[in-house]
């Protein structure tokens, strides 16, 4: 398990930049990585970070979740409207996408469920 909150990127020099990009390089691009669960806020656009990771996850195959964090923010009609549009914007499948709250549980369990699928499909 890797936790990149915020990446830790945008304070970053180029010397530890580039010390980052190699680590998460390396952790994607392992062969029995199950997949990626990208948390983002779903009431932001994706970052530049947000799409450098993007391209990390695409360039090695990585299977990715987005798991759309604080959907309880946003009135039921803004968060499909905000979904469809990171969906959109990161170039990934609906069935990627999880609309979850830390506040109300919502999307916990459906996000579980699809962890364990991606843990499933690598497991021998």
């Amino acid at each position: 398990m890797l936790d990149l909150p915020g990446y830790g990127y945008a304070r970053a020099s180029h010397v530890e930049r580039a010390a980052f990009r190699g680590l998460v390089g390396g952790v994607v691009a392992r062969p029995r990585l199950a997949g990626v669960v990208w948390l983002l806020d779903i009431r932001r656009d994706p970052s530049p970070d947000d799409r450098a990771m993007q391209d990390a996850f695409a360039s090695a195959g990585t299977p990715v979740l987005a798991a759309l964090t604080k959907s309880d923010k946003l009135p039921r009609g803004q968060r499909l409207a905000r979904a469809t549009a990171l969906k959109e914007a990161l170039a990934v499948d609906a069935d990627q996408i999880t609309l979850t709250s830390a506040r109300t549980g919502d999307g916990i369990a459906e996000l579980r469920d699809a962890v364990a699928g991606l843990i499933r499909a690598v497991s021998p």
